[in-house]
């Protein structure tokens, strides 16, 4: 799909066409918001990072959760595949690992981590 519009915004863009690929769908699962994530990282404050991880580690249910890791406003999940990156307007954002190694927007954001890592992992 997508057409000769979408072939004109993609050169206009100046990204090769994977990059902008994967552009577009961070839009279309965040917004500008969405966009933003999937192009920079930040250092999250520690105090709100703390609270995260408990709230995982308090909501996860079933087999044991692997500790992530986290990266700035990363927190990777390697042997699941699994990313979640916490955006500057509070909410968490599901990311999949590519076969080429590349992480891809894979669901849209949630307030909690545990949502969204249970819509990353089918749970």
């Amino acid at each position: 799909a997508g057409g000769p519009a979408l072939a004109r915004l993609r050169r206009a863009s100046g990204r090769p066409a994977r990059e902008f690929s994967r552009a577009v769908r961070a839009w279309e699962y965040g917004g500008h918001a969405g966009l933003a994530v999937l192009e920079e990282s930040w250092r999250p404050p520690a105090a709100g990072l703390a609270r995260a991880r408990a709230r995982l580690g308090a909501g996860w249910a079933g087999d044991e959760l692997p500790e992530p890791q986290v990266w700035r406003n990363r927190w990777t999940f390697p042997d699941r595949r699994a990313q979640l990156r916490y955006g500057q307007d509070g909410r968490w954002y599901p990311y999949r690992e590519a076969a080429d190694g590349e992480w891809w927007p894979a669901g849209v954001p949630r307030n909690d981590p545990v949502e969204a890592l249970a819509d990353l992992l089918g749970g």
